[in-house]
Order: C-alpha cells, then sequence, then structure tokens
C-alpha cells in the first residue's frame, strides 16, 4: 500500500489562499484502497469535520519557524510516506523522499524592499534572504512542482532553467459553493 502526506496545516478560508487551495486539493481527491492518505494538520484543524475521515498527524508549530522544520521532517521519518506533497514553500528539504511541492507565486520575487515592510531593515532583508533560500531549496528538492498558472511555469522554467515536464499547472479557482 503507497502512502501519502499532504502538508494540511494551512486549512480552509481562514488561512486565505494557499488554505483554500489546500481544502479544495484535499476535496477533490480520488479515493483509491491502495492508498493511505495522512494529512499533517495544525492542532486548529484537527477536528476540523471536512478531515474527519482522513488519518492526522499533528504539527504543532508555525509552518514557517524552525520548530516546525524539525516537527515536520520528525514526522515525515515516522510516517515513512511514499510521497508528500508540500502545499506551501514549507519543504522538508533534509527529508529524503520524495516531494511535491506547490509554489503559488513568486510574487516576493518582484514585490520587495522597504515599502512592503513594517520590520527594521535589517529584519527584512534578513527573512528576504531566507525566502530566496528557502524558494530554491523548495525547487530543486521536489521532484515535481505544481504551478496556478501558466505565467509562474513559464518564470519558474526561465529563471531556474528547469525541465518543463518538473512543472504542471493546475488552476487553483474552482470550489463547491454548496458544499
Amino acid at each position: 500500500m503507497k502512502v501519502i502526506c499532504i502538508d494540511a496545516r494551512f486549512w480552509g478560508i481562514g488561512d486565505t489562499g494557499i488554505g483554500r487551495y489546500t481544502e479544495n486539493l484535499i476535496d477533490n481527491l480520488p479515493t483509491a484502497n491502495n492508498i493511505r492518505l495522512i494529512l499533517l494538520v495544525s492542532a486548529k484543524a484537527v477536528t476540523e469535520p471536512k478531515l474527519e475521515k482522513f488519518e492526522k498527524y499533528v504539527i504543532y508549530n508555525h509552518p514557517y519557524s524552525i520548530a516546525s522544520f524539525i516537527e515536520t521532517h520528525l514526522a515525515l521519518f515516522k510516517i515513512k510516506p511514499d510521497l508528500f506533497h508540500a502545499t506551501n514553500l514549507s519543504v522538508p528539504v533534509l527529508w529524503p523522499g520524495k516531494i511535491v511541492v506547490t509554489i503559488h507565486d513568486l510574487i516576493k520575487h518582484y514585490s520587495r524592499g522597504l515599502a512592503n515592510t513594517t520590520r527594521h531593515p535589517a529584519v527584512y532583508w534578513l527573512k528576504y534572504l531566507e525566502y530566496l533560500i528557502l524558494v530554491r531549496l523548495a525547487i530543486f528538492r521536489a521532484a515535481h512542482i505544481i504551478v496556478p498558472a501558466n505565467y509562474w511555469k513559464d518564470i519558474l522554467i526561465g529563471k531556474y532553467k528547469l525541465d518543463p515536464q518538473k512543472v504542471s499547472v493546475t488552476y487553483e479557482g474552482v470550489f463547491n459553493l454548496r458544499g
């Protein structure tokens, strides 16, 4: 039996775009008897009714923290999935298994500078450098990358010299208003 683990720590409208994407992704997953699906969830999402039918592993720290980085790696070494889907840039780069990452955009590559922050300039530029490193690690660590539009696919391929076969477009705009 194959084990797939999905990062669902950002879940639902409360977690804006990534949360909505994750909710729609999980809502529309096909089911298969030979696949065991395990979701990494935050403590607040563990009781989410829509996630009731899924096996869950709780990650207690914020996805972009060092503590979460360690906690996520420990979870994956325990779960040992055949595939991990990172629904955001928080990629467990030290975990040796197969990773698929969704990169929603690269806006921070193009909208940068002190006009975009309330932080001290030194803090802002350190965090920006951390973001650039995180993006590069996610891109080169991933076995496959999912993006929401051909625009971002073209940007990724051009900027990072990727094989076009490594990047797939899946549009994020569809969800069931009645569900």
